[in-house]
Formats: C-alpha cells, structure tokens, sequence
C-alpha cells in the first residue's frame, strides 16, 4: 500500500513535498514568515473564485477612460461652452478647472502609491505539490465574526477520481518588510493624496455642479465594477460536510473527527469490552513525534483512524506563535486532558503500592471500525496506548492526542448513528458491573450497595438500553417501560465523559491485573442519611485520582473501579466477622449503643455475598444472644426483637422488597440465599427457644417463636453420634456454652469430653452457625483462661472439620497455641505423628511454620528429630526457616545429626543449611557428628563446607573429639580433608595426646603417622 501523510504548508515544505513554483522561496530563509504559514488565505485559494487576469485589465482600462472623460468634460465646460455651463448664472472661476485637475491627477497618484505600498507590503507565493498531493480547507463552526456566524466547513482541492494529484496550486500570501524602514514613500503618498483631495473638492465646488455629477458617477461604476471582480464566492455544494455533519459538528466542535471519518472513509467507530483474540494490532511508539508521520501501512483501518485522529489533533495543537489559532478550547480536547490526568495520577499511586508495574508500557483498547467499501469486513482489533514513565521526573505519562482521538471518534460515531441525537442528554445511564452477565447478577446488586452506592440508586431497566458489548452506558427509553433485565445507575454525565469513563475502565483492567493485593485500611463508616459504606483507603486514593483530574465524580470514580477490583478479587473482606468490624461492634456496646451495632450487622447482611454473608448472619445471631444474655431487661427485649426478625425473613430479601419498582420480581429470592438463610435462622431460633426459659414472660416470647415456626426440636439432634446419651449430653454441653452468661461460665475448669462431642454433633450434622458461636465462646473463654484453645485446634484437626478452622482463623484463635502440660503445639503433635493431611490443614489455617515449643524448638526440629524426610520436605517447601536454634542452641542439622538422618540433613543443605552454625559457641554440627562417629554424616558435612578446624570455646576440634572417642573412620576422613593436628585446646592438649591412651588406639595410630608426616 502507498504511504501517505497528513500535514500542513510548512510539513509539506520542510519534507521537500511541495515548493515554490519559481523557486524563489527558501524555507530555511524564511524563518521570520514562518507563524504566517499557518494562515489559509482562503480568499486567494477557495473562498472566492478568481477571475480571468483579463478582467481586471478591463476594470484598470474601464477606470482609466472614466477618469480621462470627466477630466474632458470639465475642460469642455470651461473651455468649449462657458456659456452654457455657468455656476449661478456667472462664468466659472479662474481657479476651478486647474484646481479640480491638479487635484485628480495628485489623488489618482495618491491612490496609485497606495495600492502600490500595500501590494508590495505582501508578497504571493506559488506552491506547487512536488508529490502527488491534496489539499484540505477545514473551519470550526460556530465561530462569530462581527454580526456574522461561520459555520463548520470542509472543502478539498484534488485530482480526477478524488485521487491525489501534482496539478494543484496553493497561493500563500507573506508579509513584505520592504517600506518598513523606508518613511519617505509613506509621508509622500499621504501627502499626494491629502493635496489631491482638496484641491479636487475645491475644485469641484467652483466648477458646474454636472462636473461633481460625473465624478461621482464615475465613482459609482467603478465600485460596481471592483465589487464584480470579487462576486463570485463558491458554491454551498463545495463543503463537503453534510447539513446532518454540520449540525452534529455544532454540539461539541467535532470537526477534526467528522474530518477523519472522511479522510479515511469509515462508517462507524466503537470500542468493545472484550478482549480481541487473533486480531490485528498496534502498537504506537510513544516516544515518536506523532506531528511528523501518520502513516497508514497499519495493520487495521481503526488503527489508521486514530493515527489520522492523532496527527490532526497535533496539527491544531502546534501552531507556532500563533497560539490564538490552537482548538483548545474543544469539549473532547477538554475531557481527553482529564482523562489523560486521570490516568498518569493512577500509575504514578499504583507504582508507589507495587514496584513490579513500573515494567508496565501500555495497555489494550479493543475497537471495531467499519469502511464504507463494503469489501472490507469489520473486525476487531488491539491497539495499545502506550505509557511510560519518565527517567527526569519518574512520573508517568500517556500520549494525550491518542486518548483525544479515540474519545473523539467514538463520540462521534455515536453521535451519527441512527439514536445519535439521544446522546446528546445530559443523565446517561452507567451500567452496574462490566458486562451485561455481571448487571443481572444479584451479587453485583450487593457489591454496589456495600462498596459503592453514595447517593444515587441503582435500578433496573430493559436490556436494550446499552448496546453491547460496545458501551457500558447507554440511554433512557420509554419504549420498554416493563423490561426489567439490567442494573443501571444514572449520572449527571454528558457523551464525552461517559465515553472516557469507559477507556479509564479498559485501562484499569489492564493494570489492575498484575496488581498482588489492595491493602490499605478497611472500615465501615456512616454515609449518606446516616446509611453505612464500606470504606478502603486504597480505594479512595484511587476514587481521588478520578475526582481531581475531573473525569467525573466520586461516585462515577466508584462505578468504573469497583466491578474492576470486584472481578479481580481485589476488593477487601468485610463481613460481621471481620477485625475492624468485631472492634466497631465492642465499641458501641461499651458505650450501651447496642441500636447502632444491630445496624451495622444488619447492613453487613444486607449487601454481604457467599461466604461473608454466612459469617454476618452469624454475627447478627450471636450479637442477639449476648443482648438476649444482659441483665438489662430492655436490652434483652431489643436482642429478642432482633432475633425475630432475622428469623422471619432474610434481611437482604427485606432490604430490596422496599426498593419496589426498581427491582424485578423474585429479586434476592434465589433458593441457595433462601437455605443458608433458613440454616441459620432454625438455629438462632432453637438458642433463643432454650434461652428464653429463663424469661418470666417466656410463653409469649414462646409463642412468637411458634409462630414463625421455631420449636425445641427445630434442629437435628445429633445425627452424627450413634449413642443416644451421647447425643444428649453434645447437645447440653453446646446449650451450656451458648445459653448460659459468661460469669457462668468462666468460672468452670478446662474444656472436657462433652464440649468435644458438642463440636462433632455441629461439625458433622452441618450445624455452621452453632459451630461459629461455639468457637466464639470458646476463643473467649481462652483469653480469661489459657490453655483451653489448643485442646479446640487438636479436635478440629482430628475431626478434619474445615469449616472450623476457618471460624478458628476468622476469630483470630492462636493456632500456636501450646498444650500446658508438654509445652508443644498441636503441629508439632502431628508432625511427630507424621500426619501430613493435619499439617498441610494447619499450615493453610495459619499456623505458624516457625511456631515454637516451650523449650525453643520449631516444627521442623520435630521434623529432623523423627527423620521424617517427607515431613521436612514439606516443611521446607513451605518456607521454614533451616538455620534456627532452640534453647539449647540446637539447629534442625543437629538435630538430624544427632538420630544420624542422612536423608534428611541432604534436604536441610539443598535449603542453605550452614554447616557451622554452633549452638551458642559450643560444638558445630561436624563435631557432633565426628564425637557420634557418624562417618557418612561427616563425609556430608565435610562435602557441603563444614569447617574442619573450627573450635569450641575450649578450643577442641573436631579431629580431637574423634580421636578421643576411637572414632578410627572418622579421624582418616578428617585426616583426608586437612584436619590440623596441631591444633590445641585451652589446656594445651593436641589431638595426639587426647588419644593416648594406656592402650594402643587405631585412631592413635593414624595421628602419630600423620604427626610423624608432618614433621
């Protein structure tokens, strides 16, 4: 395909593609004229047809002989027929005819030297096209010039078959500054003129009044005639913009856009929100000077689009000194700068959360572009913004006149579509989610009143409002007023900021994607008519990054964030059970607002999903009966208030049944909701039936119990135990915990074998909500009386009851917790036991790998100790520390080298084991091995670095605790590898003499040869 580029005059004549006919122009000379090359002097090339040269020398001849003739005919009145020609029936003065022709022949030279100045204050130059070229004239609308309104305009000058051509002229006119410095031919013409025109009207007024007659007339018919020359303009059918293109160019000064349509013959421009597979794409330089090329050998004709879209928008964006001719003040210029803001500010806080972005250089936008020529399919492709980040600054920064092209193509595509005047609305529609599947979920109705609903209400509306996938916005219509499909919030916004919304979308799943976790500090906080929200420090950095560059509001910032954190599970955990939410509850008991905690459980459980739905509908359950427990009979009568309640209906269910309309029928009424809901209010119920015993109004609090079908044996009795009297006393010990006041309670010895049967009946009949209040009074009852939590964590492991190690984790038990009798933790316990599945389960609920005994050990001591070579494998896998020491300075090496583990101490040294760490300036691992006559285990430590000479505090070696101890094996091997014999202790003594013996020695003997050796 042929490479063709767009620019201006002076592009054209600094690139050598046009030049001057005659070649009197020197652009390099021309330095001063240069802010003047911007100026169109469309009289001289389109706004004014001209005439044939032979025209105007007819007007110069016609002026002549007009000018002679009045002079002739003043001279005939004077001269040929005083008589007939008197002035008040006397002759004429003397004076008259002198003046008036002294007079017309100055102001004639006058006018001449004042045509002549201005013609030579300018000069015309003639451009020819030195390549095949066309040349574009392109005029905002909208513009008032005097009492007069210039609307949009776009003409062409080209060859046949609108193909570009080397057979164009262009007429530039240049300042001259020859008489600038020359004042004499100025004050001459002034002169020349100022005497003429008095003495010809002096002349005048003493000559026949039908002389003044004829200077007029005169006058008149050359005015006409001058006027003629200039009449004829170009026709209306030159602008090649439609009235249609006019009329939308008016509303946002889309000129440059609907230009680009033109240049490139498209018929449509949108972006999709899905990923293109197998498409074409681009990938621009951002570093390149998109002023100077605009290429379209691209791979897709929206690629080519927007680079034309871009190139224009640079061309109008450098005007050299004439900085009044530069389109800044257009509404997608405006909105393409916020949105650029926009996201340097975001890359700039998100390389400050993760370092690893900053490799980031740009992100995808999928579009499709349809050609008028109906041969070329419409597909989709990838074209890549791109961004960088700046070696002075080490800020980021984005190509602006890339995210103004793509704003303004698309705006402008829609705004000519069929509905394009419906774009036009102030209060578009924002879709609630990414995607349509995600605007029918009901969860993405939860998320948005958790994390995202301020002020404005989401509500549902047909379908066919959006167009996907290409928007996710859209306009109202009445025309499906029952269709209630999609969840969709409505703005203050216009077109262009919906649409840049939208690219601030595409990037943000660009590069959230590789962001590892939010962090920040998580809360719940009062909002709007006092309802709660839930609040993200990470969130609102980034909420503030859309405020302040004025892409939108702090709602609209959390319409386009939300469902992008949402999707990437980036979105922080907050439910009933949470950290932040436990210590908000305890605060307003404290300060006897228990009003306020209810609230906020109860908001948790309206707009929680799965899994923190579940733990806020226990929350709300247990709070009911620690009010139901108080000894305030006010407080107990709200708890069983509130108990009720969530027992008579689910509270989500109850929350958007008073949205009414705005919500299809059956919304929130989903069957799985419905059981986990039903779960857990048969066992709030069958609490509450059991602690209101003690009531002395209980039948009526009995009775309101029935009624919403709640009774003693409204839950399963131990279905998972075979013996009844188990059975019996599982569900007396759970009643116990949970029915009884913590003074009750607290003052019993340590948990026994009713509690663990009360935890197997819940754990196996899938009691959830009575296990999760049972931990909770169980953590509790740790905190006053340590000890008991790790007789929990022990049965849960043996249970394998997953589900309670996550209620364990959630209520922050110490899974390290130690037994009180032997000073181990149940990973330890299990370690020693080799039971993998326990440990692997343990590990996952947060127990520390590195937790310790009472004595110093860790896991992976007990590990080496039982020379579990599986065990320690996973252990180290999961990232325990090798070179650590217990109380008595062993390291998990000494350990394995004291049972002689091989295996195992070759798996601490493939996870950087040192060889001589010693237990606290005492024997190193070699000694130890050396001292045990370990001969393999030497031979390891001697291959993996071990210092052979290395000495205790009392200066022994080695070498002499092996001698010492008839070690014969060991003494060669540490002989081979260069022991010192001479080494000596801090008595004096040699490896030589702490070998001799009474008795002749093996090891004795290989010291003397080696001394012998040696001297």
């Amino acid at each position: 395909m042929d490479c063709w580029k767009t620019g201006t005059l002076r592009d054209a004549l600094q690139q050598g593609a046009w030049a001057s006919r005659d070649g009197s122009w020197d652009f390099h000379d021309k330095e001063d004229f240069l802010p003047e090359l911007e100026i169109p002097n469309l009289s001289l090339n389109k706004g004014i047809v001209r005439r044939s040269q032979a025209w105007f020398y007819c007007a110069a001849i016609a002026g002549f002989v007009l000018q002679i003739g009045v002079l002739a005919y003043s001279a005939l009145t004077v001269f040929i027929y005083p008589g007939r020609f008197q002035k008040d029936g006397e002759p004429v003065e003397d004076y008259a005819f002198p003046l008036f022709f002294i007079g017309t022949i100055c102001l004639c030279t006058g006018m001449f030297l004042c045509a002549f100045i201005i013609e030579r204050s300018s000069k015309e130059f003639y451009f020819h096209p030195v390549k095949p070229s066309k040349i574009y004239w392109l005029q905002p609308g909208g513009q008032n010039v005097g009492d007069q309104v210039f609307d949009s305009f776009l003409a062409v000058n080209e060859g046949r078959s609108s193909q570009p051509t080397e057979g164009l002229r262009y007429i530039k006119s240049i300042r001259d500054h020859t008489f600038q410095d020359n004042p004499y031919i100025l004050i001459l013409t002034i002169a020349f003129t100022l005497v003429g025109f008095v003495a010809q009207f002096v002349g005048l007024r003493g000559l026949h009044s039908s002389v003044t007659l004829a200077q007029m007339g005169s006058t008149l018919v050359m005015a006409i005639v001058r006027t003629c020359l200039r009449t004829k303009r170009i026709s209306s059918k030159e602008n090649r913009l439609s009235k249609q293109e006019q009329r939308l160019t008016s509303y946002k000064n889309q000129e440059l856009d609907c230009f680009a349509f033109h240049l490139e013959k498209v018929k449509s421009f949108s972006l999709v929100s899905v990923t293109a597979r197998g498409s074409s794409s681009y990938q621009p330089s951002l570093s390149s000077n998109a002023s100077t090329t605009n290429s379209v050998q691209l791979n897709g004709l929206g690629a080519t689009l927007i680079q034309t879209r871009a190139q224009l928008a640079a061309l109008i964006s450098d005007t050299g000194q004439l900085r009044d001719m530069g389109w800044d003040n257009l509404p997608i210029r405006q909105m393409a700068r916020s949105l650029a803001q926009a996201l340097e500010m975001t890359m700039d806080l998100l390389s400050a959360w993760q370092e690893a972005l900053d490799t980031l250089d740009g992100f995808d936008l999928a579009l499709v572009c349809q050609s008028h020529q109906k041969s070329i399919a419409p597909v989709v492709e990838n074209y890549r913004i791109g961004l960088e980040k700046t070696d002075d600054t080490l800020h980021w920064r984005v190509t602006e006149q890339e995210l103004e092209a793509v704003l303004g193509l698309w705006t402008w595509s829609l705004l000519s579509s069929a509905n394009g005047s419906n774009w036009l609305r102030n209060g578009l529609g924002r879709l609630v989610g990414l995607d349509e599947s995600e605007a029918r979920a009901e969860d993405t109705d939860l998320y948005f009143h958790k994390w995202m609903f301020r002020q404005t209400e989401a509500r549902m509306v047909s379908s066919k409002m959006i167009s996907f996938p290409q928007e996710m916005f859209g306009f109202y219509s009445n025309e499906f007023p029952n269709e209630k499909d999609i969840l969709v919030v409505e703005t203050k916004n216009n077109l262009e900021t919906m649409a840049a919304q939208d690219i601030y979308i595409h990037f943000l799943k660009s590069v959230l994607r590789n962001l590892e976790a939010l962090g920040g500090d998580v809360n719940v906080l009062p909002g709007y008519q006092n309802r709660l929200y839930a609040y993200s420090s990470r969130l609102e950095e980034l909420v503030n990054c859309v405020e302040s560059s004025g892409l939108g509001s702090r709602e609209d910032a959390l319409f386009c964030i939300v469902p992008i954190m949402k999707r990437y599970g980036l979105l922080p955990e907050l439910d009933g059970n949470s950290g932040v939410v436990q210590d908000r509850i305890e605060g307003l008991i404290a300060s006897k607002n228990w009003t306020d905690a209810f609230s906020t459980i109860r908001w948790l459980c309206e707009c929680c999903e799965e899994a923190e739905f579940e733990y806020s509908l226990f929350e709300l359950g247990y709070l009911c009966r620690r009010a139901m427990l108080q000894l305030d009979p006010n407080l107990q009568r709200e708890g069983f208030e509130q108990a009720c309640l969530a027992i008579a209906a689910d509270p989500r269910a109850n929350y958007f049944e008073k949205l009414g309309s705005t919500r299809s029928t059956g919304w929130m009424n989903t069957t799985k909701r419905l059981e986990c809901w039903k779960e857990m209010s048969h066992q709030l119920g069958w609490v509450v039936w059991h602690t209101v015993q003690r009531h002395s109004n209980n039948q009526s609090m009995k009775d309101t119990l029935a009624s919403l079908g709640i009774s003693d044996n409204c839950v399963s009795m131990a279905n998972g135990l075979n013996d009844e009297e188990q059975k019996r006393r599982a569900t007396q010990a759970a009643l116990h915990w949970l029915t009884n006041s913590d003074e009750k309670l607290f003052n019993r010895d340590l948990l026994g074998i009713d509690d663990r049967l009360a935890l197997d009946w819940v754990c196996q009949d899938g009691h959830h909500a009575l296990m999760h209040w049972l931990i909770a009074r169980w953590v509790e009852f740790d905190k006053r009386c340590p000890g008991a939590i790790y007789n929990i964590i022990l049965w849960v492991v043996e249970g394998r009851y997953k589900s309670a190690f996550t209620s364990l984790r959630r209520r922050g038990a110490n899974m390290d917790a130690q037994n009180a009798t032997t000073g181990s933790t149940v990973l330890m316990d299990k370690i020693m036991e080799s039971d993998e599945q326990a440990v692997e389960e343990l590990l996952g609920a947060g127990a520390d790998i590195d937790g310790r005994h009472a004595n110093g050990a860790t896991p992976l001591m007990a590990a080496c100790h039982a020379g579990d070579v599986g065990m320690v494998s996973l252990l180290l896998s999961k990232g325990a520390t090798v070179n650590t020491q217990n109380a008595d300075g062993f390291s998990p090496l000494i350990c394995s080298i004291l049972e002689n583990h091989v295996a195992v101490a070759r798996a601490l040294f493939d996870h950087g084991a040192d060889p001589n760490m010693s237990n606290f300036g005492a024997s190193t691992p070699l000694m130890r091995a050396a001292a045990d006559d370990r001969v393999e285990m030497v031979e390891l430590l001697l291959s993996r670095g071990a210092d052979v000479d290395m000495q205790t505090q009392d200066g022994d070696t080695a070498l002499m605790l092996a001698a010492r101890n008839e070690c014969t094996e060991v003494t060669r091997l540490l002989l081979k590898h260069g022991a010192d014999i001479n080494k000596r202790m801090l008595g004096g003594k040699t490896a030589l003499e702490w070998a001799q013996k009474a008795y002749e020695t093996e090891a004795f003997k290989l010291l003397e040869a080696a001394s012998v050796k040696y001297s």
